[in-house]
């Protein structure tokens, strides 16, 4: 049953709070909706911070042609939730997350079948398998289409990964949509350790408080390393950087023990952090560093982790969290085999339409 356009905001809003609060999400990484109508729904916004968003924020869409009579700009994925709504006529709430270990799974393109056998009671929740939709660039017709067939031909299935992206959940209320999103997550961790043999412990790094994982885990480079302003001039002297984080959350650090160049198997991780990340050795220089960072957000330390920077520590710590949920899919890549990362092409694309665009929101 479709909420009434009041409702439907207003759950909306408490969602957005809700899966910043439990991990799920960060930033804008992702967007809601509610059904309103047979014919509308209601989005959150483009880049608007979900901690500060009202009622009045909360964009209605049409689901034939995902048109909009507001001032505020729907959510760029508002084709993929009218595509939900249209072929799943049972769904009333949709969360798209970038959510860490479904994501990371994403990568392999295929799909997970047997849910019940990692998690009792997750078919119930999930339907009978998790299929992954075909890549396609963020906010992208091609995105769309291929979230839309994936639907289609899984009309019992009531989650889709998205290939390097993220995950789409649908419910049939608030309620359901969330318990979708956590079961997700359970059932992905579970099947990433039983594929990954050097995955790291999910105690090791707790998503659901991110706080804590800061102070576990990043370090203000000053405090890290040497105080002097003028043996780091070389990286602040970088535009647009003002903040200087040292991350050396458990998949960093195991990608940089790995050495060589880090490929990008994650769309967040090339937006925000760049289309590569180069690991420099333990004993390298300041200027290496500034050097390795041109056109990009974040360098691995051989052995060490990682230098990640912004223009605020706000922006410092999203690449920090990218990094290490792009790092844990480098690490699944690499024990998986015969993976491919990101085209080389459709990476530069996403980055440079990120920094041109949607680095200026929040």
């Amino acid at each position: 049953m479709a909420y009434s356009e009041e409702e439907g905001k207003a759950l909306v809003v408490k969602a957005g709070k809700k899966l910043v609060e439990s991990g799920l999400i960060a930033r804008t990484w992702g967007n809601i909706s509610a059904r309103i109508s047979d014919t509308q729904f209601v989005i959150t916004p483009s880049g608007k911070a979900y901690e500060d968003l009202t009622p009045k924020d909360i964009v209605t869409v049409n689901i034939s042609d995902c048109s909009y009579e507001s001032d505020i700009k729907p959510s760029s994925e508002k084709g993929v939730h009218a595509e939900a709504y249209r072929l799943r006529k049972d769904v009333n709430f949709v969360i798209h997350t970038h959510q860490t270990n479904a994501s990371a799974l994403s990568i392999l393109g295929r799909t997970v079948g047997n849910v019940e056998g990692y998690l009792d009671g997750a078919e119930k929740i999930l339907g009978p398998s998790i299929p992954c939709a075909e890549y396609g660039l963020s906010s992208t017709k091609k995105l769309k289409e291929n979230v839309s067939y994936a639907i289609e031909k899984n009309p019992n299935c009531n989650t889709v990964l998205m290939k390097y992206h993220g995950a789409l959940c649908m419910g049939k209320d608030y309620d359901n949509a969330f318990s979708i999103a956590f079961t997700l997550e359970k059932v992905s961790d579970f099947r990433f350790r039983e594929m990954c043999k050097l995955a790291v412990p999910p105690q090791e790094v707790t998503t659901a408080n991110q706080e804590e994982n800061k102070k576990r885990f990043y370090t203000v480079f000053e405090e890290a390393f040497d105080p002097d302003y003028k043996k780091r001039a070389a990286i602040y002297d970088l535009k647009g950087v003002n903040c200087i984080i040292y991350s050396h959350t458990p998949y960093v650090k195991l990608m940089a023990s790995m050495k060589g160049e880090m490929k990008p198997f994650i769309d967040d991780l090339v937006q925000i952090a760049g289309t590569s990340i180069r690991c420099l050795p333990k004993d390298c220089t300041y200027g290496e560093i500034a050097k390795a960072l041109k056109g990009r957000n974040a360098v691995l330390i051989e052995g060490v982790g990682a230098v990640c920077v912004g223009a605020n520590e706000d922006e410092a710590e999203a690449v920090c969290m990218v990094l290490e949920k792009g790092a844990q899919a480098a690490v699944l890549a690499s024990e998986v085999g015969n993976v491919s990362p990101i085209g080389g092409l459709s990476a530069k694309i996403e980055r440079t339409v990120y920094v041109a665009k949607y680095s200026k929101l929040k």
